[in-house]
């Protein structure tokens, strides 16, 4: 299973204005994207469909607050636009925004090639 391939731009897009090291290394989407719906796929049915609709109502209220789509914003005009949505006036929505960079650092650390940007040598597992 995967997500429609706009979820998947979206949520890459979203996690590189989280993460900027996204925004730089692009080679990482593919093992981002696979970890992020390992994450997304744990989830019971109604907690996925439930972040499928907000990660779609990420990239509709993009045409409402910069008239274009999310997908076509530079990446200064996503983190402006993410930072206003982080400040919108209805709780459910910043708390789905946490919910959801929560899941994007999980992915994005989850990733063996940042292991060793951030001195981390994997986990430790005992016998």
């Amino acid at each position: 299973m995967t997500l429609s391939i706009s979820h998947r731009k979206t949520v890459f897009l979203f996690a590189s204005v989280i993460i900027p090291d996204l925004n730089q290394s692009t080679s990482l989407e593919n093992d981002f994207i696979l970890h992020f719906e390992k994450l997304f796929f744990g989830f019971d049915p109604d907690t996925q469909r439930k972040l499928k609709l907000f990660i779609s109502i990420i990239s509709i209220l993009s045409f409402f607050y910069n008239a274009r789509s999310f997908e076509k914003l530079s990446f200064e005009k996503r983190q402006n636009y993410i930072e206003r949505l982080f400040n919108f006036p209805i709780n459910k929505i910043i708390s789905a925004l946490t919910g959801l960079r929560t899941l994007c650092f999980i992915s994005y650390y989850s990733l063996k090639e940042v292991w060793t940007s951030i001195n981390y040598d994997g986990p430790i597992i005992s016998k």
